[in-house]
């Protein structure tokens, strides 16, 4: 079915995900008490009924509406692809979306980089630790705010059609920390009928991408350096035009790109979010 000027209309998604009767109950984790604090890792600062301000990595709270492309979310179902400790997804679901929540599951370690002589196991085990602590938050947050967000797990590459089709994918400052950004960006967008919101962070020195047009290259900058080795770490610096690029091939075809400074560990980092509108249905091939 063709939208207004004979483009593809919101119902123009794989014949498996546009015709999938809802979401599937057993896809989705079920909800477990979290006793305190003190088990919880927090990415994102957040304000709870009876806690008050619980402090995290980043906080978002006065930029939202920047980060998440003043996106009108009433009424909509929403995919949150990365949603750590779940600000995002609760802010969304208070401006009156339907809410799926979707991160990384434990003994999923394949996006760490890794270097010769690296012990993958070890490195799996502290990154289960971690994923345990921010799953914790995520509950934690869940029952002192009454949430209905309903949370998935798995790799970005691989989302369950069953758990779709939703209107709206937000992935927060997930590509850039996956060996393959393309393919997962795929894994959330093939479920998307409306717009995709891509929020990516630029380290200060690599600001100078959102002036590079996209006649000039499509940056895709390596991050990890075999001479630190560091673990912890984004596989890549993705510039705009690249991620603008990314959509296109997915089918969303029209988009427009904002910047702005989001607070994380007291200092200001520049972000830029890309709000791209579904043209034509996503190859089910690529």
């Amino acid at each position: 079915m063709n939208g207004p000027h004979g483009r593809p209309g919101a119902a123009d998604l794989s014949a498996s995900a546009r015709d999938a009767p809802g979401a599937r109950p057993d896809l989705f984790a079920v909800p477990r008490p979290v006793t305190g604090l003190e088990e919880c890792f927090f990415t994102h600062t957040i304000d709870l009924p009876g806690h008050g301000t619980i402090q995290g990595q980043w906080d978002l709270r006065p930029g939202l509406r920047d980060y998440t492309g003043h996106v009108e979310v009433a009424g909509k179902t929403v995919l949150d692809v990365g949603c750590a400790s779940g600000f995002v997804s609760f802010a969304l679901e208070a401006m009156g979306a339907e809410v799926i929540a979707f991160d990384l599951a434990q003994g999923r370690d394949w996006d760490i980089p890794l270097y010769a002589g690296s012990e993958r196991e070890f490195m799996g085990r502290l990154l289960d630790h971690h994923l345990q602590q921010i799953r914790s938050a995520f509950w934690f947050s869940h029952e002192a705010l009454g949430s209905r967000t309903r949370l998935a797990l798995g790799t970005a590459d691989a989302i369950p059609e069953g758990i779709g089709p939703v209107d709206i994918a937000f992935l927060g400052i997930v590509l850039s920390h996956l060996r393959d950004p393309l393919r997962g960006l795929r894994g959330a967008l093939r479920l998307t009928r409306e717009t995709a919101v891509v929020t990516e962070v630029l380290p200060k020195r690599y600001g100078f991408l959102r002036y590079v047009p996209a006649r000039l290259g499509l940056p895709m900058l390596l991050a990890p350096r075999a001479a630190r080795r560091d673990q912890i770490q984004p596989w890549w610096i993705l510039g705009p035009e690249t991620v603008r690029e990314f959509l296109r091939m997915l089918g969303f075809g029209e988009s427009v790109v904002t910047f702005h400074h989001q607070p994380m560990l007291g200092q200001r980092r520049l972000c830029y979010t890309v709000v791209a509108r579904r043209t034509e249905p996503t190859n089910p091939d690529l």
